[in-house]
């Protein structure tokens, strides 16, 4: 019985660790998925479907004729009765039947704002394409973020282990020194003591990374049992060329997918003021009318109804003659376009203090690349110098691990700097929607 509860304990952790494999994705694979999976652009792009479609329907509204039918059939209990020369005669019949068909059609003159409603319902489609545009760019940021965190740790671990792997190899130079009496039992206790006080470093980096891998699958939108691994190094492009800060923060400024937004509601709302200032006018329409009619008493059986038709046409005219009303609403959309004003002006400011900052972050991640670039060639020279020179017995121990330490704070600022580019070009991109 023992060994058969051991048997399916087996198979189930056999196919646990089966059922839970890896997804490894490079960026442009997390991007996608992330596109795919992420609710915010599918709201998005089904809200940009929903506003050409009320592009279409206002088209219709305004450019086709309304057409109404409208058919009733009335029943009089009690007919009307006049009295002519003592005589009581009853008005009417008793079954009436109408039938009618109306056709209206604005026309675009004067108070009638046929195109500005058209134009509206442009401008609001171009607005949730703007949307789109905004939720995808925000979606390549955080992947972008995401997937670079798992990289950054990634290489930590790997720097980490490298450091561990100089103290083991050392902790063996040094005990074999000691064991042939040659060095002090206080360098054997140091080296061991660095390179134990290693492995709790390497055992945080590799539980960090656990958690940037499980944010990295939240992302991306993966809802499987897989665990979602990054492949790929974090690499600095020393030919990338962004232009100048002026160009940058310009163009930033005047075209961020923000301000296209705020300018396209300005013109929603310049339209607007246009449809109430028409209020002012009166509007003219075309209309004709076609109707069937038939009135008959009981004594006629439905068959022999006698039918008549009504042909109508002609031009109409409304006028809101509320000028009072009329001024209040005007001045409401007049304001309403100086607050749009007020707000891209606010959004511009704000866009250029952030661009000039990101650009910042980027020419000193770029300054700092460069100076580490130059300093760990000299302090894996070092190292190597300090590592033969205490075998010879030229150097003491300390200095060995104080070279050691060197070696290992330079690569990490490197890897750091490299990832602080990154994470700078991303936020760059995003302004500009690359």
């Amino acid at each position: 019985m023992n060994k058969l509860t051991s048997a399916v304990i087996i198979l189930l952790l056999a196919g646990l660790t089966y059922s839970q494999g890896v997804t490894t994705l490079n960026l442009s694979e997390a991007i996608n998925l992330a596109k795919k999976n992420n609710p915010d652009y599918v709201i998005a792009k089904l809200d940009l479907m929903k506003a050409d479609k009320k592009v279409s329907e206002v088209y219709s509204e305004n450019l086709l004729p309304t057409i109404t039918l409208n058919s009733r059939y009335s029943r009089s209990f009690k007919k009307q009765v006049i009295n002519i020369f003592g005589q009581s005669i009853e008005m009417g019949s008793d079954n009436s039947i109408t039938t009618t068909i109306d056709v209206a059609e604005p026309i675009p003159f004067l108070g009638t704002p046929v195109f500005n409603g058209i134009r509206i319902a442009e401008y609001y489609s171009n607005i949730q394409k703007e949307n789109v545009n905004q939720v995808e760019a925000k979606i390549k940021s955080d992947v972008k973020k995401s997937f670079y965190n798992v990289l950054l740790l990634k290489e930590l671990i790997r720097l980490n282990q490298q450091s561990i792997d100089n103290a083991t190899e050392n902790l063996r130079v040094v005990e074999a020194r000691y064991k042939a009496g040659v060095a002090l039992e206080y360098d054997y206790l140091r080296a061991k003591v660095k390179a134990e006080t290693l492995v709790p470093q390497l055992t945080q980096s590799q539980n960090n990374l656990q958690i940037a891998k499980k944010y990295l699958k939240n992302t991306v939108g993966l809802k499987d049992n897989n665990d979602v691994d990054a492949t790929g190094i974090l690499f600095y492009d020393s030919t990338e060329v962004w232009g100048t800060m002026d160009n940058l923060i310009s163009s930033i400024s005047e075209k961020n997918v923000a301000v296209r937004q705020l300018k396209l509601g300005k013109q929603i709302n310049e339209q607007l003021a246009e449809v109430t200032y028409s209020n002012y006018l009166p509007k003219f329409y075309l209309f004709g009318q076609y109707s069937l009619q038939a009135s008959e008493n009981d004594d006629v059986s439905i068959a022999r109804y006698r039918f008549y038709n009504i042909v109508t046409a002609g031009i109409g005219l409304t006028w809101n003659l509320n000028l009072f009303r009329n001024s209040y609403a005007e001045d409401q959309s007049l304001l309403e376009v100086r607050k749009s004003e007020e707000q891209i002006s606010k959004v511009k400011e704000l866009l250029k203090t952030q661009a000039e900052s990101v650009v910042l972050r980027i020419e000193d991640a770029k300054n700092r690349i460069r100076s580490q670039q130059e300093i760990v060639s000299t302090a894996e020279r070092g190292y190597e110098l300090a590592v033969i020179s205490y075998k010879n017995g030229v150097l003491n121990q300390i200095d060995v691990v104080d070279a050691e330490l060197a070696l290992s704070q330079v690569k990490l600022a490197y890897v750091q700097a490299i990832y602080d580019y990154l994470i700078a070009r991303t936020d760059l991109e995003q302004l500009l929607e690359k």
